[in-house]
Order: C-alpha cells, then structure tokens, then sequence
C-alpha cells in the first residue's frame, strides 16, 4: 500500500504537533524519535491498517480521541445523529442513557454540549468501556453489559439514544480491508437483515424510557422504511426518519407513548 500525499502530512502533523503549513514553510524540524514514530506509523498504514488506530487518535467533533481497534472509528455521520439530539432536545436536566458506548464520543459530546445532563452509557464490551472511560468524564456513567441487563427496568430516562451495529451479516466481507479487517465485527454486524439491534431497542425501549420519552438510532443509508417500521409496529409514537446532507436516511427518532395511553 501506498501512502498518498494527504495522509503523510497527517502523520507529521500529528507527531510534531505541527500545521500542514508548517511543513511547507519549513518550520517543522523533527527530531530522531519522533522520526521513529513517523516512520512506525507509516510501517503499520502500508498493511493496510486504518490511520486512526496506527495512530490510536481521531478527530471527531473538533477534538481529539483516543481509538484503537476495540472499537469503530468515529465517522462524520454520527455528527449528524448527535447534532439532531442537540437541536430537538433543551438543554434542561434530562437523564439519558447510550446504548453501544464505542469510544465514548457521543455520550462525551452531548455532555459537553448539555452539562446539566445525566448520562450513562452501556457496552457489551469491557475492551471498549475502558476506552470510553479514557475518552469520557467521570461523571459519565460507564456500565460494561449486554445490552440493558445491569439496568432496572425503571421508566427514568428521557433520552435512550444509539448508533447500533447495522450491517447485514453477509455484508461484512465485502467491505474495505480497512474495515472488515481491522474495526471489530459486534460493532458492524446487525444480523441477517442488519436489524436485530432495532428491533430489540423497539421491544425493550419502553421499559426504560418516560412516557413521551425518545430513542434517536443512527441508521444505514438503505433503512430509512424498515427502522421506522419496526417501531411503528411497537406502537412508538411521532415517528421521523431524517436525512443527512447527502440526501441519505441516517436518524431515526421516536416516542414513547405516555403511560395512560394503549400501547
């Protein structure tokens, strides 16, 4: 494999704490261990392995996180998930709680984005807690479990919002070598349809969720029918689908009915 112009400049960048300008201006001198790095990190980016992990950093947000390949790397369209929450949802005290915590970056930027809120975040995988703990507050609740298990079935939360694995099982091996490789299968595999998660989230929702509670999923550019029809057919409420900036479905929300009313 090849390195291209862009990612060079980027592993310089980020081992001299450097701008790109810099280098073409020549103001970047590099000392014999950080050319070391450069050149470590080049070794492992030629075996085809992502950037980010060959340099356990990814800017996400405007700022920094730490990631290795126990869990994804964060992708721009999970902005647009985290920007839907921030412009439906005041910044009043809400609970709320993530299911399929990763590296931490959603629960992490909406605490930033909302301080007065109260938020938990839940992880089948430990390897990956520990990241998110590196990655989060302390005051963000960090829970290792499969799926809500450690949770009360106890109807206090405002807010469940999740980026679920969604990709068909059959998918996986033809994705890029980067992906299918190297970023871990539970977080990709949604099944046989890609839709297992949702249709447990649109089953179990409701037991943890307020009445006139929310659920916010990301979801893949070819389920923008299917996610909203799983919870219609469990009788969520105020149903919307939206799409990113390239016109493809990406959020799914829904409601919960309150507690007086048939569901």
């Amino acid at each position: 494999m090849i390195l291209d112009k862009k990612e060079t400049e980027e592993i310089i960048c980020f081992v001299c704490e450097c701008e790109r300008s810099d280098i073409y201006l020549k103001k970047v001198e590099v000392s014999q261990s950080q050319n070391r790095r450069i050149q470590e990190i080049t070794a492992q980016r030629k075996t085809g392995k992502p950037l980010a992990y060959c340099m356990n950093s990814k800017y996400f947000y405007d700022r920094e996180f730490f990631v290795d390949e126990n869990v994804l790397i964060p992708r721009q369209d999970t902005e647009f998930l985290i920007e839907n929450i921030l412009k439906n949802e005041t910044g009043e005290k809400k609970n709320v709680l993530e299911l399929g915590t990763g590296s931490g970056i959603i629960s992490q930027i909406l605490q930033s984005q909302r301080p007065h809120w109260q938020i938990a975040s839940i992880d089948i995988s430990f390897e990956a807690t520990k990241i998110a703990r590196r990655n989060c507050e302390e005051r963000i609740l960090i829970i290792n479990s499969d799926k809500f298990s450690a949770i009360r079935e106890q109807r206090i939360f405002d807010i469940i919002v999740s980026n679920p694995p969604y990709i068909e099982s059959t998918e996986i091996e033809n994705l890029d070598i980067s992906v299918k490789d190297y970023e871990p299968k539970i977080a990709l595999d949604g099944g046989e349809t890609g839709l297992d998660f949702y249709g447990y989230l649109a089953q179990t929702a409701r037991n943890y969720l307020k009445g006139k509670g929310r659920i916010y999923c990301e979801i893949g550019f070819n389920q923008g029918n299917s996610v909203p029809n799983i919870f219609k057919e469990n009788n969520f409420a105020n149903i919307r689908m939206v799409k990113d900036f390239g016109d493809n479905p990406r959020v799914v929300c829904a409601e919960v009915p309150r507690k007086d009313e048939k569901y």
